[in-house]
């Protein structure tokens, strides 16, 4: 399920997250996960698109542990 981030009204573009889990690499940005669990080495991190009013979908590349990672790494 995605779940909405945030708008800009001037782009006319939203961004989104999924969860992804299974994932040993960590974030592309810090290297952290969210939610890690030392036993079983699985983290959770979020997979980001960007959704135009068009309709269009433009995955991010990268899985990141948060929207302030994903922005850093972008800029």
């Amino acid at each position: 399920m995605m779940t909405f981030i945030s708008r800009d009204p001037f782009a006319r573009t939203e961004i989104h997250r999924e969860i992804t889990t299974g994932h040993i690499d960590g974030c592309s940005w810090c290297g952290n996960y969210v939610a890690y669990n030392q036993v079983k080495r699985i983290g959770k991190l979020f997979a980001y698109t960007v959704e135009h009013d068009a309709g269009r979908r433009e995955p991010i590349k990268g899985l990141f542990c948060s929207i302030g990672c994903m922005r850093s790494y972008h800029i």
